[in-house]
């Protein structure tokens, strides 16, 4: 069990979701705008994304961008995002193992990680980088016929 000092947030709610959301949890409707989405990651503590089926959720890379650190399930894509000076990756379904790594992160504090979390996002995940590589790949394999 969490203590009275944690606040959970949960974005990308529907109306219904929303009206059935427990006492002492904040919901928030899905939203498209960036802005918001950049504002919530970058006042959270940690991001918590315990996905059981996921083949590369960006929500970790948005998290990272935003320097804040990590957890989530070993689960698909999720843990190629994340280092451990980045997050912390738990098995599937270990609600034990998840609140451990929320109170690790709560000890060490978000700015152990934040640095890093920018880091391992500019480095790993930039976009124009990783479009420029699959462009230089197709080209390499049309070279090649």
């Amino acid at each position: 069990m969490l203590t009275n000092d944690c606040v959970i947030i949960v974005v990308g709610l529907n109306k219904e979701q929303l009206k059935d959301i427990p006492v002492g949890i904040i919901g928030i409707e899905r939203t498209e705008s960036v802005q918001q989405l950049s504002e919530l990651y970058s006042v959270a503590d940690v991001f918590i994304n315990p996905t059981y089926s996921d083949s590369f959720p960006t929500t970790n890379i948005e998290a990272l961008a935003c320097g804040t650190p990590v957890i989530t399930y070993r689960t698909g894509g999720s843990v190629e995002a994340v280092s451990e000076d980045t997050g912390l990756i738990v098995a599937q379904g270990d609600l034990s193992g998840l609140q451990k790594a929320i109170y690790t992160i709560k000890k060490n504090g978000k700015c152990f990680y934040t640095k890093a979390c920018r880091s391992r996002a500019v480095t790993l995940f930039n976009k124009n980088d990783r479009y420029q590589e699959y462009v230089d790949l197709y080209n390499q394999l049309l070279d090649k016929k």
